[in-house]
């Protein structure tokens, strides 16, 4: 039975760790001019063999790529570390498959998947690395799309099909806990309300603004 019950250290850790990649995706939204120019002052490691084409946005993406590891390892300790008996069982042998609401629970996850890895490809078909990363932003051309999934009644598409996936995953091998996929559905909300919104542009940027002239 899958619950919400916390493992106060791993879990305060982890809702900082999984909010490190949106602080990044935020910062660069909010503050793209400050991101340039610590770019260009090399304060960033591992970035020094970028091609220069396209400077900008490839330097986002080899951050998001960096960053992805505090994501990945949450959750890899949580399935395989916290819950490896019981994920190692449903996975192989046959626990999602020894009751109806087990056969139900993987149905829904595997669709979730299905529907996140989807809206996932279809982003960056539409858009291309350049656009995904910020290309915009930077000052790049980047044409505007009306094709799927931009023509669906839904914002942001990219980040509810992380979230569909995280979901998706964890009913899949029948998590005993989803503490860890609420926290990413609250950092991604925080990211297209607020964090990679013109509201945060309105309401931290002033705040930054002001601690500098301090």
């Amino acid at each position: 039975m899958s619950s919400m019950n916390f493992d106060l250290p791993f879990h305060a850790v982890a809702f900082f760790a999984l909010g490190i990649e949106r602080f990044l995706y935020g910062y660069c939204f909010i503050f793209t001019d400050h991101f340039k120019t610590s770019v260009d002052q090399n304060k960033f490691p591992g970035l020094t063999k970028i091609p220069k084409d396209g400077y900008y946005w490839r330097c986002m993406q080899r951050l998001g790529m960096y960053i992805k590891v505090f994501q990945f390892s949450v959750v890899i300790y949580d399935l395989l570390v916290l819950d490896r008996e019981n994920v190692l069982k449903n996975l192989f042998q046959g626990g999602m498959l020894s009751s109806p609401e087990h056969k139900v629970q993987l149905a829904i996850g595997a669709g979730l998947l299905f529907v996140g890895q989807l809206l996932n490809y279809s982003v960056f078909n539409a858009l291309g690395a350049k656009g995904v990363y910020y290309g915009y932003e930077f000052g790049y051309k980047v044409e505007r799309v009306t094709c799927f999934p931009y023509n669906l009644n839904m914002n942001d598409p990219q980040y509810w099909g992380v979230v569909f996936c995280i979901f998706g995953i964890y009913l899949v091998v029948g998590a005993s806990s989803f503490v860890i996929p609420v926290f990413e559905l609250f950092w991604y909300v925080m990211s297209m309300k607020v964090l990679e919104n013109e509201r945060g542009r309105r309401w931290i940027g002033p705040l930054f603004k002001t601690a500098k002239s301090v």
